[in-house]
């Protein structure tokens, strides 16, 4: 079955139209599932909720824009079709509550199977930086699209623009494919936490904070991806994770908007020359307390990327950031990978009970102009550290520094120094 949302009262109009976008998403559901097609034109909405097998069809040309009132995201608290238990989270603090204001946004899908959100070339969904000042850091708003505890859930085609939080937040969903998308500005472009199976292809993130996050996961796929991050390209933790052919460039057009006056906050500014615009890492390792991880981190293999003028490489400082301290990784490898513009060493501070293994093969890692002095990478609670045909340029003495814990293989041999308590 097919729908289209102007059929059921929705118009081109600075005014809400949640109400007939819902109406129609209810009726395709109700009926069983189908299309529901928001035709081009600017649609302006708060909150609506996307149901089992529906696909949410944005062709060329729509714009569904979120409202600017915060208050206008909670209609799922009402929702007469699949009510939700709101008693049953009460005492969970926001990040853990899934129905919390942090969690609002502007598609939701809570306990859905085989939906989609599909867009045509010229299709975006524009979260107009809404400024919420009892929200996160007291400014920002609800996400663009959240997801949880959802199954086969396919996004294609649309591009995400001025995200007042993470443009898409997904938790405990399974079989996840997201292809062929552009996200603008805003904040996170992808974060995904206790997820599996997922697939993130020919993508573009240019974000004014992390570009794909989360922590969690089990067997992902990362591929063929542009970023420009202003924090991390990857904040990212799991098990069996592969990232290629991904090209990573700084420093990012948007910045983070923290930086920002409050004014400026307040007026959905996306960034000033005040906000940091570099990507400080390649790979951060992250695991907060936010979810039990289920299984051992580790098996993470990036390979055949390119990554320009970014700050870091890999950052892992366990038990020692606030952002790190559920379970270690235990193993990641760097192959066939170009850094440049590397102006900090790689930090890696393993587990003590579960020490990491590093490893970096046939790779050229450049230092940034004014900093040939650093080190290539400090370490402890390592298992093995392992460099084979690494080309390093612009290092005027490249060493390691460790604590003499693990194994250390270096091949062309490489100086390593005494760690420092």
């Amino acid at each position: 079955m097919h729908y289209k949302i102007t059929d059921f009262g929705a118009v081109t109009s600075d005014t809400m139209q949640t109400e007939a976008i819902q109406k129609a998403i209810d009726t395709c559901f109700l009926q069983g599932g189908g299309t529901v097609e928001i035709p081009a034109g600017v649609f302006r909405t708060g909150s609506i909720r996307l149901r089992s097998h529906v696909t949410l069809l944005l062709k060329s040309g729509a714009i569904l824009e979120g409202s600017p009132n915060p208050e206008d995201y909670m209609a799922f608290h009402h929702d007469p079709i699949e009510p939700i238990d709101l008693s049953a989270t009460s005492h969970l603090n926001c990040y853990l509550n899934p129905y919390s204001r942090w969690h609002n946004s502007l598609i939701r899908a809570i306990n859905a199977e085989d939906i989609a959100i599909i867009g045509e070339d010229g299709a975006y969904i524009d979260g107009v930086n809404c400024y919420d000042p009892q929200g996160e850091e007291n400014y920002r708003g609800p996400h663009l699209i959240t997801i949880q505890n959802c199954a086969n859930v396919t996004l294609i085609g649309y591009t995400a623009r001025r995200s007042a939080n993470w443009a898409h937040a997904i938790f405990h969903t399974r079989n996840i494919v997201a292809r062929n998308l552009k996200v603008f500005g805003g904040h996170d472009g992808f974060d995904v936490r206790t997820c599996d199976d997922i697939t993130i292809e020919n993508c573009e993130f240019i974000t004014g904070d992390d570009a794909i996050a989360g922590f969690d996961n089990c067997g992902v796929s990362i591929r063929n991806c542009y970023i420009e991050s202003s924090r991390s390209a990857f904040r990212f933790g799991g098990t069996d994770v592969t990232i290629e052919q991904c090209l990573c460039k700084a420093p990012a057009r948007f910045g983070f908007r923290l930086q920002l006056t409050d004014d400026e906050k307040r007026r959905g500014i996306e960034a000033t020359s005040a906000c940091p615009h570099n990507t400080r890492d390649v790979f951060l390792y992250y695991c907060d307390f936010r979810a039990a991880i289920r299984k051992t981190p580790g098996n993470i293999l990036i390979r055949n990327c390119v990554f320009e003028q970014i700050d870091e490489l890999f950052h892992m400082n366990f038990n020692r950031e606030r952002w790190c301290e559920n379970r270690p990784l235990t193993s990641i490898k760097f192959e066939n990978c170009t850094i440049t513009g590397v102006c900090s060493p790689s930090l890696i501070v393993g587990g003590e009970d579960e020490p990491i293994t590093f490893e970096l093969e046939n790779m050229r890692i450049q230092a940034k102009p004014g900093h040939e002095d650093i080190p290539l990478l400090k370490a402890e609670h390592y298992k093995k550290i392992s460099l084979k045909n690494v080309a390093l340029e612009n290092f005027a003495h490249p060493t390691i520094l460790a604590k003499k814990e693990g194994e250390i293989c270096a091949d062309p041999p490489l100086e390593v120094l005494e760690l420092a308590p």
